[in-house]
């Protein structure tokens, strides 16, 4: 039998707003960007979130285009921090979540035309939990517990890419990317007199495996204009129940983007950047009606130099971004649209950098919305 994703988070929402539960305000917790197979974080760098993401094709530390790594002026490590703060509110009640991620790492090296990388950052992020206060009868009495609804994990893509400098205009990339993850997905009911009901606690764990291959140009034709692009093509990723039960199979869904930059304004670059992902390729792990949503990518976005620190300046960045997310609620789809800005600071004479970047998120379905703050710390030491 295949699995079903439940909206778990959003079903306690609607009946705590059904039923007016006051409990559920201080206890329920839900997320809209949790739907489906989870949050597509996207694998972007803290300089690129700040950009509205309008600098993804042409940022070394973001994997998605694998020619953009020559853009490493010289070997680099790469790590970041990135909590995210959201609100959902359906029916006029509202719940509030947290969550922690580390979605980034990546170590980038060069030896003569060629530059390669290795990566590793999410793909989907479905880490959640749903309390809620409750009574059951044990025998002829009633007794109160908490409902416990959670998952932990999500999807990863570890990539290695190398690229080739033909010249100083045109550069090609190449990468191989493997899709491992797991979901561990929990249901329980704790009794405030365990002594006397017990506990009952079920949790299935859920593992995925998939391959893929993606290719990326960069192209510099003059006039201080840089052209950009990107192509993933997905091999096939499967989903077990434990250690061995087969219940799915889909494919890493196509990803596309192209991005134009301009640079002629002394200390500055605006940058436009359009894609999508084809994620109804993921159809295969889940039932037939799983609500999947194919999206675009839109965004707007500018960097422009500030004071210099040890000789090195700081950069100021701003953007827009609008795109469609891979999951329905119901029939309806889920957009998200944000504003976002940041700065990046050197350090040590331009041996490290800090990116930090904060997006105030929008996302909105047929009486749902969810607005959400993330802020990201990328840190890059250059040895």
């Amino acid at each position: 039998m295949r699995m079903t994703w439940r909206f778990a988070g959003l079903a306690v929402m609607a009946s705590c707003a059904a039923l007016g539960a006051a409990p559920c305000n201080a206890h329920a917790q839900a997320s809209l960007s949790m739907l489906g197979f989870g949050y597509p974080v996207g694998g972007q760098s803290a300089r690129s979130l700040a950009s509205g993401t309008s600098l993804a094709d042409l940022d070394p530390q973001t994997p998605l285009n694998p020619a953009s790594i020559v853009l490493n002026s010289r070997a680099q490590a790469y790590g970041q921090y990135e909590p995210e703060f959201r609100t959902v509110t359906i029916g006029g009640v509202s719940a509030k979540t947290t969550t922690s991620r580390f979605p980034l790492f990546m170590v980038t090296g060069r030896q003569g035309r060629a530059t390669f990388s290795l990566s590793f950052s999410s793909l989907f992020d479905r880490t959640w939990v749903n309390t809620y206060a409750d009574t059951q009868r044990v025998g002829t009495e009633r007794i109160a517990s908490t409902v416990l609804t959670q998952s932990i994990g999500g999807i990863s893509d570890g990539r290695v890419a190398m690229a080739w400098s033909f010249n100083e205009r045109v550069h090609v990339g190449i990468a191989a990317h493997v899709y491992p993850g797991q979901n561990r997905v929990s249901v329980g009911r704790i009794f405030a007199d365990s002594a006397h009901a017990g506990n009952f606690d079920a949790t299935n764990a859920y593992d995925f495996a998939g391959s893929g291959l993606s290719f990326g140009a960069l192209y510099l034709p003059g006039s201080h204009f840089i052209l950009s692009g990107d192509l993933r093509v997905g091999g096939s990723l499967s989903m077990r129940l434990g250690d061995s039960t087969v219940v799915g199979k889909g494919k890493v869904p196509l990803r596309y983007g192209a991005s134009a930059a301009y640079d002629g304004i002394p200390g500055s670059i605006f940058s436009v950047r359009i894609g999508g992902e084809r994620w109804s390729d993921l159809r295969g792990l889940g039932e037939s009606t799983l609500g999947l949503k194919d999206a675009t990518d839109l965004a707007l976005g500018t960097e422009i130099s500030g004071p210099r620190i040890s000789g090195t300046p700081v950069l100021f960045r701003a953007g827009y971004r609008s795109r469609g997310l891979p999951f329905a609620f119901g029939a309806n789809g889920v957009s998200e649209s944000s504003l976002s800005g940041g700065v990046g600071m050197p350090l040590i004479g331009g041996r490290a950098v800090v990116d930090v970047g904060v997006v105030r998120a929008s996302r909105t379905s047929v009486g749902v919305s969810e607005k959400a703050w993330v802020v990201s710390v990328g840190v890059g030491i250059r040895p």
